[in-house]
C-alpha cells in the first residue's frame, strides 16, 4: 500500500477542559506496568491504564474522520478499541514498534489508525518519532514530534513509531486505534 501522507497532525484541537478531563479520568485509575504482547519487555516502560467512554470517542471521532479523509487514506472503519492512558515518567520509553497485528482479531477486524492526544507539555524528551524504511533505497524517512497539549497526532497502525525516552517531567498521552475490516 503506498500512502502520500503517514501522518496527520492537528495542532491544539482539544481544549484544555478535554484534557484535564482524560487526566482526572485517567489519574483516578490503578495504573499497571505497560506490557508487550510479543517481544522483549525492555523495548517498553510506560504505565496505562484504559478509558471506555462513548462521550470521549464521539469528541475524538471528527477529527479522525477528517484525518481519513483529508490525508487521502480512505480507510472503512468501523469502532474505536478502549481509548489508553498512558504514563511516561523519566526514563520511560516505547521504541520502534507498529500497532498492527499479525491476525485480524476474533470479530475480523484490525487496527487501521492509530492515534496519540498529547495531554501535557511539561516535560522535557519523550518525543514521538515515526519512520517509513525503504528497503530497496536503503534509506528511511523520520520525523519527530513533540506537541503542545490538546493536539492529536494520528497515523496509519502499521507505521512503524516510538516515543523516546523522557527527560524530565511526566508525559501523558492518551492513545487509540479504530480498527475496521481487513484490506482486500
Amino acid at each position: 500500500m503506498f500512502l502520500n501522507s503517514i501522518r496527520y497532525i492537528k495542532q491544539n484541537y482539544f481544549t484544555n477542559s478535554f484534557c484535564k478531563k482524560i487526566l482526572q479520568l485517567g489519574d483516578n485509575q490503578k495504573l499497571e506496568s505497560a506490557k508487550i504482547t510479543t517481544g522483549n519487555q525492555n523495548n517498553r516502560k510506560s504505565f496505562i491504564s484504559f478509558i471506555k467512554d462513548d462521550t470521549i470517542t464521539k469528541q475524538i471521532t471528527p477529527i479522525i474522520n477528517e484525518a481519513n479523509t483529508k490525508s487521502n487514506w480512505n480507510f472503512l472503519l468501523r469502532e474505536f478499541e478502549p481509548l489508553q492512558y498512558t504514563v511516561y515518567n523519566e526514563d520511560n520509553h516505547y521504541d520502534w514498534h507498529i500497532d498492527s497485528r499479525v491476525q485480524p482479531y476474533d470479530n475480523g477486524l484490525i487496527r487501521k489508525l492509530s492515534f496519540s492526544i498529547f495531554l501535557n507539555d511539561d516535560y522535557t524528551g519523550g518525543e514521538f518519532e515515526l519512520c517509513t524504511p525503504h528497503p530497496v533505497l536503503n534509506k528511511q524517512s523520520n520525523e519527530k514530534f513533540n506537541l503542545e497539549k490538546g493536539s492529536i497526532l494520528i497515523f496509519p497502525s502499521h507505521i512503524w513509531h516510538k516515543v523516546h525516552p523522557v527527560k524530565s517531567g511526566i508525559r501523558k498521552s492518551l492513545v487509540g486505534w479504530i480498527v475496521g475490516k481487513p484490506f482486500v
